[in-house]
């Protein structure tokens, strides 16, 4: 196995010396061609601070990145070891970490400098090998050419790079020969399979996982969520959920956990088997609608109104958890009492709190009336 590997995110981006690149979110880095001006970037480089293998004369192995760029563009990766970081001839009187983080020493002043002190490069190469590079430090600059966008992501440093070499008789060892660099592209092959291993606790995590794998975990638990017809945030809530939404499906609560999943509130589940031959403590009846039907039936009353994409959504994930023979309704309520023109308020009447009464110009009230 390789003995280190160092993964440049985005603490290292953020410390680099970058000019014409902003640093995404997923670790990741692209180039940008307007400034804040609105004044057109040519250059586009990053001079990354000096990665620390804490050993003197270090063997170095190799890089590898994702890259996406277009055709008329094209991108530079320099490498450079040194095991000193001290100031020396060529550095202006200052420390090589120092100089390449200055932003005001010129990018070809720089790259001209790593040149001359023995540095390699590849160009539109996703995996380059070190192993001619020895020192305790590596530094890396990254020189994008083109008027198209560039993004560069997953860069790796690999300490030594190869897995095999240490398995054959020493004769075969040379560092850096024909052997050593074809047994690499083996090698390159088993960390890239090994990286792809490493991350499948992130693939299993619902909370890391990629939006595309949720519907199939959904279906693992009998939950049907294709078509992306829910936003991500709802769709990991019910994948999370979802083991105990199906150990209890068919029944109120389950139906009033969706509801508060998909809108982020309350709702009342109505069993019509509940309400047969019930009356109100006032004596009022319990509306037509709701008597009528089956006694398996269900109603849900929402409290407000939802657009008719949300109401259709919502209907189709309640009916996966609806026993069979029931048949379900969903009423939206409005929020406030309405009244029409007609509307006689008498003495001490008063209007409930939390609504918004208008009245028109014409409209005499008596002086017992109340408005709370």
């Amino acid at each position: 196995m390789s003995d280190k590997r160092y993964r440049i995110r985005n603490n290292r981006w953020q410390s680099a010396c970058m000019e014409g690149f902003e640093i995404l979110p997923d670790d990741a880095v692209r180039t940008i061609t307007k400034g804040e001006d609105g004044e057109n970037i040519h250059f586009h480089t990053i001079f990354l601070a000096p990665i620390d293998s804490a050993a003197e004369d270090s063997e170095w192995g190799r890089i590898s990145l994702k890259a996406k760029h277009g055709g008329d563009t094209a991108f530079y990766i320099y490498a450079l070891a040194m095991d000193r970081l001290k100031e020396e001839d060529g550095f202006s009187g200052k420390s090589a970490r120092e100089y390449f983080a200055d932003p005001s020493v010129d990018r070809a002043e720089k790259l001209r400098i790593m040149q001359e002190a023995g540095c390699i490069r590849s160009v539109n190469h996703t995996d380059m090998l070190l192993y001619s590079l020895r020192g305790r430090y590596l530094f890396l600059a990254v020189d994008v050419i083109g008027d198209g966008v560039a993004t560069l992501s997953d860069m790796c440093v690999y300490a030594r790079g190869d897995n095999f070499m240490q398995t054959f008789p020493e004769v075969y060892r040379e560092r850096n020969s024909f052997f050593h660099r074809w047994m690499s592209v083996f090698s390159s092959l088993y960390n890239d399979l090994q990286e792809e291993i490493d991350t499948l606790p992130k693939l299993l995590n619902i909370d890391t996982c990629p939006a595309e794998l949720l519907p199939v975990y959904a279906s693992w638990l009998g939950i049907d969520i294709s078509g992306d017809f829910l936003s991500e945030e709802i769709c990991r809530n019910l994948v999370r959920e979802g083991y105990q939404l199906s150990r209890r499906k068919g029944t109120k609560w389950a139906l009033e956990r969706i509801i508060q999943i998909v809108l982020g509130c309350e709702a009342d589940v109505v069993e019509h088997n509940k309400l047969r031959g019930y009356l109100l403590s006032d004596g009022a009846q319990i509306p037509t609608r709701m008597r009528s039907g089956g006694v398996q039936d269900v109603t849900v009353l929402i409290h407000g109104q939802i657009q008719e994409t949300t109401r259709h959504q919502l209907m189709f994930l309640l009916e996966q958890f609806t026993p069979v023979r029931a048949r379900l309704h969903l009423v939206q309520l409005e929020q406030n009492a309405t009244m029409d023109g007609n509307a006689y308020l008498d003495m001490n009447a008063a209007i409930p709190e939390g609504s918004s009464p208008v009245l028109d110009d014409d409209l005499a009230m008596g002086s017992v009336l109340t408005l709370k």
